[in-house]
């Protein structure tokens, strides 16, 4: 297929003239402003105005739903991105953003559209709202992150300290005050939640596999922790996991 670039301008400004062409730059920023506040009533002046754009007299129903879809992608995309720099878990706010989308994607009544972005969007509001009942000192925060971030590393209490230059001691006490919970205790669970991961969805790695990718110099400590955070040992859980996939497969068939 021939890409024809005049073509393409041609009907961009076709659109445009039609008037329906959303201006999405400032549906961003009240969108911004509606979840940075946890206002729902402003989000729902910006999507009722969003619902009652005149139909373009040169777009077909069929495109205009297309369009309305791409609208609702784009805010849910905007709030996706909001979410994790409220810090938000990344891995949470894209999953739920996963979902809503691909339910976007069967919708084609236009007011069914929009009730369903009321909906998404107090889901995001209260999922920042929590955020923040829970926020970190920044010292905290960045421990989390960078463990999140270098969970394959090899990763110790000392090193994490010397990252922020200051002892050991003080930045475990600090975590424990602040979270609850222990620091080499909490990246010995990150790193056994990345574990279940990739068997998950790397059959084919063996227990040996995981552990060294994920730092652990013996497989007998790697497997005494996930035994103790999952219930189960590796290979347990390994034959769970293929046990599941198999009956699944069968499902769809």
């Amino acid at each position: 297929m021939t890409v024809n670039q005049n073509e393409w301008l041609k009907r961009a400004m076709e659109r445009k003239q039609s008037g329906y062409i959303y201006q999405y730059y400032e549906l961003e920023k009240c969108i911004k402003l509606s979840l940075e506040k946890g206002d729902i009533h402003l989000m729902r002046d910006v999507l009722n105005k969003y619902r009652i754009s005149p139909l373009p007299d040169r777009m077909s129903k069929e495109e205009a739903v297309l369009n309305d879809r791409a609208n609702a992608i784009r805010i849910i995309d905007t709030a996706i991105r909001i979410a994790i720099d409220h810090n938000v878990n990344s891995e949470k706010a894209c999953s739920l953003g996963e979902i809503i989308i691909a339910d976007i994607s069967s919708v084609t009544n236009r007011n069914e559209l929009i009730h369903y972005l009321d909906n998404a969007i107090q889901l995001f509001i209260r999922i920042i709202k929590e955020e923040e009942k829970h926020a970190y000192s920044l010292r905290v925060e960045k421990c989390i992150r960078y463990i999140q971030q270098h969970i394959f590393d090899e990763l110790k209490v000392k090193d994490l300290a010397g990252r922020q230059q200051i002892s050991p001691d003080y930045l475990s006490n600090l975590f424990y005050c602040e979270t609850g919970i222990n620091l080499s205790t909490f990246i010995h669970k990150q790193k056994i939640k990345e574990a279940r991961l990739l068997f998950s969805y790397f059959s084919s790695y063996s227990i040996n596999d995981v552990a060294t990718m994920l730092s652990f110099k013996h497989v007998s400590h790697f497997s005494a922790l996930f035994k103790k955070y999952t219930g189960l040992s590796p290979k347990e859980y390994k034959i769970k996991m293929n046990s599941a996939s198999f009956e699944n497969r069968g499902a769809v068939r």
